[in-house]
């Protein structure tokens, strides 16, 4: 048994430890999804006019569950919710957090290159989670740039993490500037630098 654990250790170490980064992946990505909902229950709590947006006043809600919930669970109940009715888990890369954004008005521009790496990094995750990091017809079809054939062992490393890494703390920054700019403040260096970074104007 030590033997193996040996061997596993050696392998990550001989091929830049895949199964580190693959799983710190799988952790970023959730970490995402938990910060936006914490984004949106605060906005909740915090701002009476959250709960006058369409897409809110309209959410089909079960009074029974919601009554039996302590107060700051039912935050949480309505951003779940939001998610589920507006179908937030089936779409992909920023599209996943756009769309659940948009009623509270900070939803926005995104640069493309952002965009695209975002969409590749939920993908890959998604490919991590669901086909024991393998690529699937879903990934090769939907990222033909990763040149994947449907069966291989996604490669993930450093680099791969780096560049996921960087596009969520880019989109975090994005999200950022929007709810500053909410409170009529302008921050555009900051703004600026997201999408000078991901080469737009």
């Amino acid at each position: 048994m030590a033997q193996k654990d040996v061997d596993l250790a050696q392998r990550e170490i001989d091929s830049d430890f895949p199964i580190v980064y693959a799983n710190a992946m799988v952790a970023l990505w959730s970490f995402l999804e938990s910060m936006i909902r914490a984004t949106l229950v605060a906005w909740l709590k915090n701002d009476p006019s959250a709960w006058q947006a369409d897409a809110i006043a309209k959410l089909r809600v079960r009074l029974g569950e919601y009554e039996r919930l302590a107060q700051d669970e039912r935050y949480y109940y309505v951003a779940e919710i939001l998610e589920s009715e507006t179908a937030a888990g089936l779409r992909n890369g920023v599209e996943r957090f756009e769309v659940i954004l948009k009623p509270f008005g900070l939803d926005g521009s995104v640069p493309g290159r952002l965009r695209q790496d975002m969409f590749e990094f939920g993908q890959v995750r998604n490919a991590i989670v669901h086909r024991g990091g393998h690529a699937d017809r879903k990934l090769t079809g939907s990222c033909p740039w990763l040149n994947f054939k449907v069966g291989d062992e996604l490669p993930i490393r450093r680099e791969h993490f780096d560049r996921y890494s960087n596009a969520a703390h880019y989109y975090v920054l994005l999200l950022l500037c929007r709810v500053i700019e909410h409170f009529d403040k302008d921050v555009p260096e900051q703004r600026q630098a997201v999408f000078a970074k991901y080469g737009a104007d």
